[in-house]
């Protein structure tokens, strides 16, 4: 996994010979703004009109849908000297992923995969294996809600019941779309079990954090379901702690 935010500088310094498969995480505006300028403007890549172009973007990306991209990417290219795929999606089925699976080890002639989500923790480890994961915004995500005490995973875990349900009020209120909720319910979840695993306790102590662990990694599990509730998810953690 990359840990730079740099999508463009990632693509550029592998431009003559690119992955055949990336996961970027993060906002889809953001990613399609670069992805796009960097496909015209340095890869000299045509994007519209081109038959050998696809972008496409679901709420949930199903098996039929997995099967309709298999069939697609199949084809031969048409003019260009390569094939470039970009799929957004908010979530992806299992059925849909093990797919997928085949395509993204072995895709036909020189496609190109650029797969948008808001997390890879979403995917199956064996098609995450796959791809070069990316996570393009991460900084600029996690930055609106680090400043001050809001992302403060060590105060959250010090704190009362009441001050913890709070914070959370506060991270839910200033979250603007379901895709954003996403990636700020994980990471917050992973802040708190890196904080939790960092603390020196006692083995006492450590050994009652299993079982918070096992809560943070259900909700972890459930924020990438369907329409999940962040608030519902934060909360049942500021109480378990």
């Amino acid at each position: 996994m990359s840990d730079t935010f740099d999508l463009k500088k990632i693509l550029l310094e592998s431009i003559d010979k690119l992955h055949h498969a990336y996961c970027l995480e993060g906002s889809r505006e953001n990613i399609l703004n670069t992805l796009f300028k960097f496909l015209e403007d340095d890869l000299k890549f045509k994007i519209k009109g081109n038959p050998d172009f696809y972008s496409v973007s679901f709420d949930t990306l199903g098996i039929d849908e997995g099967r309709s991209i298999n069939e697609i990417q199949s084809r031969k290219a048409v003019s260009a000297t390569r094939r470039i795929f970009i799929i957004s999606a908010n979530f992806i089925t299992k059925e849909a992923q093990n797919s997928l699976l085949k395509m993204f080890e072995e895709p036909s002639g020189d496609s190109v995969f650029f797969l948008i989500i808001s997390s890879a923790s979403i995917l199956l480890p064996t098609l995450r294996s796959r791809m070069m994961i990316v996570r393009l915004d991460h900084a600029e995500i996690s930055n609106s809600f680090a400043g001050g005490t809001l992302f403060d995973a060590g105060k959250f875990i010090k704190s009362s019941v009441t001050e913890r349900l709070a914070m959370v009020k506060k991270i839910v209120d200033k979250i603007v779309d379901e895709e954003t909720s996403r990636f700020v319910a994980v990471d917050f979840l992973n802040a708190i079990e890196r904080e939790l695993l960092n603390d020196s306790l006692s083995i006492e102590a450590k050994t009652k954090n299993l079982f918070v662990f096992k809560e943070i990694d259900k909700c972890r599990s459930y924020a990438n379901d369907r329409s999940p509730s962040v608030k519902m998810l934060l909360e049942h953690i500021a109480l378990m702690l």
